[in-house]
């Protein structure tokens, strides 16, 4: 009888395209299993989905039976009613430039991905080999029971023989006769004997059979158990891992940032402070030029007023000394003091102060015979010391 022609489109069932690479198909295959599987789907089509999906899946990732599918394909193609879906395309390879945050927190979603996909796999193998542990389980026990009701029969048997040939019934069997079994009566009760033997015998190596079998079933749930187990274990390290690198890769950017904040308050304040500064230096300034000028003023006030009383002052008298080591307010020279007119305060060094007097006494009218009058001479000075 020749094979069935296919019709069903195989790349829409498995949802890839056509070029699909076998990686992809194999992956396709594993998220719609999950999906369809009878144990985890209620639909009433559950059972037909998942077959069709197991025959897509058998026919493309073989590369004989997927050539020879390619073939047909386009009659398939243009017979389906539903438009061919179109490939998804891969995700570019991610360049070096990408951030490394992205790249960890893509593994991450990865690895949580594989545990959610394996503990699916885990309750479905789990699942499959419950139910075949309860049914093992409800064999033994149907076992178990049926040999305790040979054994109850054997023991009746053997109760009723023991009574048959006691001492009692050998005594009173003048009395009470029974009449004795036939030989086809004893024949009869032989081969049953002996079937319930054969029986008991089967059943008792079917009963070991199905333990053997319920210990490897046992075994293979706690091995499966296990590399579930060690599986998350592992995954569960690597994401520590990544979330510890996260961690201190946000530290360390969090530490920066405030270093950096940090740096431009320090660079604010040092600013502030360097305005605040040239203010106060520009304010000091802007008043020590503010005191010169009233200084000067003051001088300059000082110098009117007293010229203006010097004018009338013969400076005549004894001048007495102002010590100190200053500048002569006449000639601008250092002194290691002054001599102070006692009429007008006017100070002046010992030579300014000889001028000035002469200047005077040559200015001032002469009284009685001007014969009289002394010149100074130029080289006159008083000695103070």
């Amino acid at each position: 009888m020749a094979p069935l022609p296919i019709t069903e489109d195989y790349y829409m069932v498995l949802e890839v395209g056509q070029t699909a690479a076998p990686e992809l198909i194999i992956r396709s295959y594993r998220r719609l299993a999950l999906e369809v599987h009878p144990d985890r789907n209620a639909k009433h089509d559950s059972t037909a989905a998942f077959q069709l999906l197991g025959r897509a899946y058998e026919t493309l990732k073989d590369e004989s039976k997927r050539r020879a599918y390619d073939l047909i394909y386009p009659g398939i193609r243009r017979s389906s009613p539903f438009p061919q879906p179109t490939q998804t395309p891969r995700p570019p390879p991610a360049s070096p430039s990408q951030p490394e945050a992205l790249n960890e927190a893509a593994q991450i979603d990865a690895l949580q991905k594989s545990k959610q996909e394996r503990g699916a796999r885990w309750g479905i193998k789990k699942n499959a080999l419950s139910s075949s542990i309860f049914e093992l389980q409800r064999n033994i026990r149907r076992l178990e029971q049926e040999i305790k009701n040979l054994n109850s029969v054997v023991a009746a048997e053997a109760a009723t023989e023991a009574q048959k040939n006691s001492w009692g019934t050998w005594f009173l069997s003048p009395i009470y006769r029974k009449a004795e079994d036939s030989e086809e009566e004893k024949e009869r009760k032989d081969r049953e004997r002996q079937e319930r033997k054969i029986e008991k015998d089967m059943k008792e190596r079917r009963l070991e059979l199905k333990k053997a079998e319920l210990r490897k079933q046992e075994g293979l749930l706690i091995k499966a158990k296990e590399d579930v187990d060690a599986a998350d274990m592992v995954e569960n390290g690597k994401i520590r891992v990544l979330q510890q690198r996260i961690w201190a890769r946000e530290t360390k950017e969090r530490q920066d940032r405030e270093k950096t904040e940090r740096d431009r308050l320090a660079r604010i304040w040092k600013q502030q402070q360097e305005q605040r500064e040239k203010r106060d230096r520009e304010a000091a300034e802007a008043l020590r030029r503010q005191h010169e000028e009233e200084q000067k003023r003051y001088e300059e006030r000082t110098r009117e007023s007293r010229q203006a009383y010097t004018s009338t002052c013969r400076h005549d008298g004894w001048w007495p000394k102002v010590q100190g080591r200053t500048a002569c307010p006449e000639c601008d020279e250092i002194w290691t003091y002054l001599l102070q007119c006692p009429r007008c305060s006017m100070k002046a060094c010992p030579k300014c102060q000889s001028a000035i007097r002469r200047t005077r006494n040559a200015t001032r009218p002469v009284r009685g015979n001007p014969s009289r009058v002394r010149t100074p001479s130029p080289t006159f000075y008083y000695d103070y010391d």
